[in-house]
């Protein structure tokens, strides 16, 4: 069965300030164990569309994601998000407006890694850790494809984003961990290399080696955690790519075309998720979902 629509009762949520928001209590912001993947995805779509019509979109939503942790106002981190996501607002590299990579990509992107993590139990320090790298890792996305030249576009992302976090005072341990996890984003080699890396933590798999990677990838060498933080990451950056629903799929989709100026159709979408729905593992909990937008894009061919 396809993902359906979220109905007016489910979409309807107050937007109010993050002292009163009642979205807290739901997906994206927190796990109803009840929830099936089609009620959860239509609860983060109803979340997307609502946060994303707000002037102070990303602001909000950063607010509500780092209280649903347990992060105060006061911490750097918060302190530095809080200023990255305003500027995003203010259209200060907040990416390609008409295309794929902006700032409702920045948001989504941003929720979904929010409820992997909260789905897989992460602690205050590596959930928020994980929802910072979401919010920073297309940050100045000029709309170029990644595959031109592997990680200028996230190196790009960290050079943007250090000033934010030398200023708020965040450390130099947690702002290389967040610079390792925004790398690892990287598809071509980035991603592969992650999950090199918890196959070498969980397996004993050899150590991947850095070949050409930025040599701030080799914390995820030498750090288990952050290593399985980043796949949640990369995971949590794909599901917006593959589609919430089968019409989330479409208007990313198309977004991306207009963002590369080609046109592309049902056989490319089918090509992308086939290629990257098997290595789905964080965030396997949306594999229905991910399945049924695959059956419907077949039915059509």
């Amino acid at each position: 069965m396809v993902p359906r629509t979220p109905s007016k009762q489910r979409s309807k949520v107050t937007a109010g300030s993050a002292g009163d928001a009642p979205e807290l209590r739901r997906p994206p912001f927190a796990v109803a164990a009840h929830d099936g993947p089609q009620e959860v995805a239509d609860e983060i779509m109803a979340c997307f569309e609502r946060l994303a019509a707000r002037k102070d979109s990303m602001a909000h939503a950063h607010a509500l994601a780092m209280r649903s942790i347990g992060i105060g106002d006061g911490d750097p981190l918060y302190r530095a998000g809080r200023a990255i996501a305003r500027d995003i607002d203010r259209g200060i590299g907040a990416g390609v407006p008409h295309g794929y990579h902006n700032a409702r990509h920045f948001l989504e992107a941003m929720l979904c890694a929010l409820y992997l993590a909260r789905l897989s139990k992460l602690d205050r320090r590596r959930s928020s850790r994980v929802v910072t790298a979401a919010l920073i890792h297309d940050f100045h996305h000029d709309g170029s494809r990644s595959s031109e030249a592997p990680f200028r576009l996230e190196a790009l992302a960290c050079v943007e984003a250090e000033p934010y976090l030398q200023r708020e005072g965040v450390t130099p341990r947690l702002r290389q961990q967040i610079q390792a996890l925004v790398l690892a984003t990287e598809p071509s080699c980035g991603v592969p290399f992650a999950r090199d890396c918890v196959a070498h933590h969980a397996d004993g798999a050899p150590a991947p080696a850095l070949a050409d990677a930025p040599q701030a990838l080799s914390r995820l060498i030498s750090e288990s955690d952050l290593a399985l933080d980043a796949v949640l990451l990369a995971e949590a950056d794909v599901l917006p790519s593959i589609g919430m629903t089968v019409e989330h799929g479409e208007r990313t989709q198309a977004n991306l075309a207009t963002e590369w100026g080609v046109s592309l159709g049902i056989e490319d979408k089918l090509a992308f998720v086939d290629r990257v729905a098997g290595n789905i593992t964080l965030a396997r909990f949306f594999a229905p979902n991910i399945e049924a937008l695959r059956q419907a894009y077949l039915r059509r061919l």
